[in-house]
């Protein structure tokens, strides 16, 4: 078996073994735990030890904590603390951008996410951060757990090559800024509503780090609109047997045939991170999808609520990056322009 089908097993084991986790538990917001999953699993390299993904998790744990603090900040000093916060986005889009991604993710909803759910209640936004905590956790454990049953091939395994930095990495984790800021700001305003399009801004901020406005609208409205798509698959085939066996044997299932399409087993016109974001976007849909059935709330209008949202965010990053793009052109120095314009 090739290494690539191995990695491919280890992602859908891996997911599958985290659904039985986090709502065999019945734990708080498990989709969290989902993706938070879903991002150790593909963590490129050698699994985290134990003890490392305990001491990562706790330490995941603090620097959620330390979001709430944000909340006082936000109320007394909002001018002061959106200055902060805009000044860390940048800081971290630069760090994302350096090959330091899933890091870089995990602070930025630290202090984007749990300041936003601290507005409503206090609880909501340490809930958030543990829950955030134990994904990493769980994920840590299913990764191991899934490295035993396919271990890599040692003959396999090559140095992996080191991701090449963007040209302008300042203009890029400013165009990123601007995309996540405004959402976030509406979030302040109203936190109970823009919280799951926070998390979705999130993901389009880093993507549009390596996108121009040409491919920014097929990616991001398509990988939104793909995991839609996804989402619907999931709640029609859990709707043949309401079951936790049902739930993970279906995300098993859909994540082994979109971890080929993430690996490039399968090819397609689509890079590697339309999938992640599809994926992403598919949870944050099916995941709140199970509770509203579970609390009796009419599913498929709360959907619909959520899925109009997510488009308007990502035709709202694109059309960022296009204005982005086309401010710059206009006024860029002219020893930057080709010999004839």
């Amino acid at each position: 078996m090739h290494n690539a089908d191995r990695a491919v097993l280890r992602i859908g084991t891996g997911i599958a073994l985290a659904a039985g986790i986090c709502y065999g538990l019945a734990l708080p917001m498990p989709h969290l735990g989902l993706i938070m999953a879903w991002v150790v699993l593909c963590r490129p390299g050698e699994p985290l030890g134990l003890t490392k993904g305990l001491a990562g998790g706790l330490l995941l744990m603090a620097m959620m904590m330390g979001g709430v603090l944000l909340v006082p900040l936000l109320t007394h000093y909002a001018l002061a603390t959106v200055l902060l916060v805009s000044l860390l986005l940048y800081l971290l889009m630069l760090q994302g951008m350096a090959g330091k991604g899933a890091a870089s993710m995990l602070l930025i909803m630290a202090i984007t996410v749990i300041p936003v759910a601290g507005l409503i209640e206090q609880r909501l936004a340490i809930a958030i951060a543990q829950m955030m905590a134990v994904g990493i956790l769980v994920g840590t454990l299913v990764n191991a757990l899934a490295h035993r049953l396919f271990p890599p091939r040692p003959s396999a395994q090559a140095a992996r090559p080191r991701p090449t930095p963007p040209e302008h990495p300042g203009r890029l984790a400013l165009r990123a800024v601007i995309i996540v800021l405004p959402v976030w700001l509406l979030a302040l305003g109203n936190p109970a509503f823009y919280i799951p399009a926070v998390m979705k801004t999130v993901t389009l901020g880093q993507q549009s780090s390596a996108l121009n406005a040409r491919a920014a609208g097929k990616e991001l409205l398509f990988s939104t609109l793909m995991g839609a798509l996804l989402a619907f698959v999931l709640w029609m085939g859990l709707g043949i047997w309401p079951s936790l066996l049902m739930l993970m044997s279906m995300l098993a299932l859909m994540t082994l045939w979109l971890a080929r399409r993430l690996l490039g087993l399968v090819p397609t016109r689509f890079p590697p991170s339309f999938w992640s974001n599809a994926w992403i976007t598919a949870l944050i849909l099916f995941g709140p999808a199970i509770e509203d059935s579970a609390a009796g709330k009419d599913v498929w209008l709360a959907a619909a609520m959520r899925c109009g949202l997510y488009l308007l965010v990502a035709g709202y990053g694109w059309f960022c990056i296009w204005l982005f793009e086309q401010g710059w052109s206009v006024g860029r120095p002219l020893a930057d322009q080709p010999i004839g314009e």
